[in-house]
């Protein structure tokens, strides 16, 4: 912190316009919020502890002709750990696919433009011109509404007029 920024904290704080609190009471959470934070991950662990159990191999079926696969998988420590490891896989693809799915949710949300996938890569250039193009369109769309109102008060206006006309011609 500088000494302009030092100052202005000081100044605020001796008229009144201070925040409540210090920095410190502010960056703290609350006790329920630490309770419930102990709570969630006991849970997540007591459901770990559960999972990682019942991923254990009770029981193998005995092989009559015992080939090299076979006799790696008669292991219920490997037949375990690739249990473990297909679950593991599918939690890490499913968090991910989460993740990925509210992150492009909340940038179309806040209008952000997808500029990069990968390797592909959209210039600002490329972005500019086609708001552009949007903006050129919009205000075209725009003053079409406007010609296409004064269009249709004239059509009234004729239709007006070409109804005088037949009631004077059936008149006279």
């Amino acid at each position: 912190m500088n000494s302009a920024e030092r100052e202005n904290n000081l100044n605020s704080m001796a008229s009144g316009n201070a925040e409540s609190g210090s920095a410190k009471d502010q960056s703290s959470p609350g006790k329920g919020s630490t309770f419930a934070a102990v709570v969630f991950l006991l849970v997540l662990g007591a459901g770990l502890v559960v999972l990682i159990k019942a991923l254990y191999p009770a029981d193998l079926p005995m092989q009559n002709s015992s080939n090299f696969i076979d006799t790696i998988f008669d292991n219920r420590l490997v037949i375990w750990a690739a249990r473990l490891l297909l679950v593991s896989a599918a939690a890490v693809l499913a968090f991910g696919g989460v993740f990925i799915a509210v992150s492009i949710g909340i940038r179309m949300k806040n209008g952000h433009w997808l500029r990069r996938a990968g390797p592909f890569e959209i210039s600002e250039k490329a972005v500019e011109e086609i708001e552009g193009q949007f903006e050129f369109w919009r205000d075209a769309a725009l003053e079409n509404q406007a010609e296409i109102a004064e269009l249709k008060e004239q059509l009234q206006e004729s239709d007006e007029l070409i109804e005088k006309l037949h009631l004077a011609l059936d008149d006279g």
